[in-house]
């Protein structure tokens, strides 16, 4: 019996304006691209882009897995690899933790490559084993040239507080669906927000909305509790 093809998993981030001249997805993506191609090219693999409707610009329907697949097909095609080279898009889900749960659910068993922006890396690495076992690999890709990545201490506190989120929302569903309602409250601000805020209060805009939704939560709990 043949082997499973390998799944490369690709998380997004965000929908560029224009995924053709984006800087930081095509450094992103050719260097998933020049990766898998080295190691790889003559193998089977089942390339998953992952990330659903963020786009903030009007009429708001574009999704972060069908730009990247827009981006990677006619290379995959220049390479001569569809043959064994397939893209399965993911394009329903709002988060890092919602793409991996729904890949793992898609993708039961079989290898995985799991790719992320670099600074997500530490947590990623503590996630990925608890959803897909030892038969995920992380890798990061250093391609992030906005203000928030080289705000060391905001970035930190930001991936350390999701982590945190992200593991209670494996174990608590009302706490997952919280997260998710959070995911769709912080797309309805950024599609208020002007690009040049965006850019430098993205993380500092995530971080005040899941607060926002956990104290929420945290009450509800509480009067749960507290019921007679």
């Amino acid at each position: 019996m043949p082997s499973q093809p390998l799944v490369v998993i690709i998380n997004g981030y965000g929908v560029p304006e224009d995924i053709k001249t984006d800087r930081s997805y095509h450094a992103y993506l050719i260097q998933i691209l020049n990766w898998l191609w080295e190691r790889h090219r003559t193998h089977a693999l089942t390339i998953v882009p992952c990330g659903g409707r963020t786009d903030c610009t009007w009429p708001y329907r574009r999704t972060e897995a069908g730009e990247m697949a827009k981006w990677l097909r006619p290379r995959i095609a220049t390479l001569r690899c569809t043959s064994r080279w397939h893209l399965r898009p993911l394009a329903t889900e709002l988060s890092a933790l919602e793409n991996m749960l729904a890949c793992a659910k898609r993708y039961p068993s079989g290898r995985m490559i799991y790719f992320c922006e670099q600074t997500r890396v530490p947590k990623m690495r503590v996630l990925a084993p608890r959803i897909f076992g030892n038969r995920v690999q992380v890798r990061g890709i250093e391609f992030d040239g906005s203000p928030p990545r080289y705000d060391r201490s905001g970035r930190l506190a930001h991936e350390r507080e999701d982590l945190a989120f992200s593991l209670t929302a494996l174990e608590d569903p009302q706490w997952r669906r919280e997260l998710r309602a959070a995911a769709r409250r912080k797309i309805q601000v950024l599609r208020t927000t002007s690009p040049e805020v965006r850019a430098t209060e993205i993380d500092r805009i995530a971080r005040r909305i899941r607060t926002e939704f956990h104290e929420r939560y945290v009450r509800s709990q509480t009067k749960r509790t507290s019921a007679p």
